[in-house]
């Protein structure tokens, strides 16, 4: 009930003390019960009245004021990841975050293919050799067909043939002993495959044999030829090759 008063009176008097029509203390002796409590009030009203008029603000102020202190906590709203995804690019930054992934993944593609190429490429003493016989090792792993595996068994020891020739060719003849070894590893290899498919496939088994026969036949002749033709350093690796091919050409006769 007091504070009702109270407001009453300071809505009435108010207009009156700030135009100079009433004074604080005129209107304090009209209500002296109330004294204590009205004279803080209207001192305050009255200082910031006076501040305001310090100030004299520019005409618009307090609405474009309340408008950017509501851009401002708008802006502080927690938003989430997909607005902040869709409100932060551009149409051209989205075309670039698309497209260079892609173009980085050709790239990738391109340098893998080109370094596979490489590998395949590569003879005993290259850097890239032992990534060939990884890559061979990992095609034969995904053969499950036992015909296509002896055949790709053949195929390997042919590339072993043919680094043994290029080896002969370049005169790296020091690893020309593990190069004839690792032919023999694949004419055993071939052998055993051979052996594991005549026991289901015999049809295709015939024709694998004939195959790898004409494979060792035409290896023998060749080495035969680079051992005439090749200085007496690369007879022993040479020889050895020999004997390897020449052994499993027996197996198979």
């Amino acid at each position: 009930m007091t504070e009702r008063m109270l407001d009453r009176i300071i809505n009435a008097y108010f207009p009156a003390i700030s135009k100079g029509g009433e004074t604080l203390e005129s209107i304090l002796a009209k209500y002296p019960q109330y004294a204590g409590e009205l004279r803080p009030r209207f001192e305050a009203a009255l200082w910031l009245q006076q501040a305001k008029l310090v100030i004299n603000p520019r005409s618009g102020y307090i609405i474009s004021s309340r408008k950017y202190l509501e851009a401002q906590i708008e802006s502080l709203r927690p938003i989430s990841f997909w607005q902040r995804l869709f409100s932060r690019y551009s149409p051209q930054r989205w075309v670039f975050n698309i497209t260079a992934p892609i173009i980085v993944f050709l790239l990738l593609a391109l340098v893998l293919n080109s370094a596979v190429l490489t590998a395949r490429l590569s003879i005993p003493g290259d850097p890239l050799y032992s990534t060939k016989l990884v890559i061979e090792d990992f095609q034969l792993a995904l053969t499950f067909n036992q015909m296509d595996k002896t055949d790709l068994y053949i195929q390997r020891y042919r590339e072993r043939a043919l680094e043994f020739i290029e080896l002969v060719m370049e005169g790296d003849y020091e690893y020309l002993p593990s190069a004839a070894t690792r032919m023999e590893t694949e004419i055993i290899a071939s052998l055993y495959s051979l052996q594991d498919l005549s026991v289901n496939h015999q049809s295709f088994e015939q024709s694998l044999v004939v195959n790898l026969k004409e494979t060792l036949t035409n290896e023998i002749t060749l080495l035969n030829l680079l051992k005439r033709t090749s200085p007496a350093s690369a007879w022993p690796g040479i020889v050895l090759a020999i004997q390897v091919t020449q052994s499993g050409l027996m197996v198979l006769r």
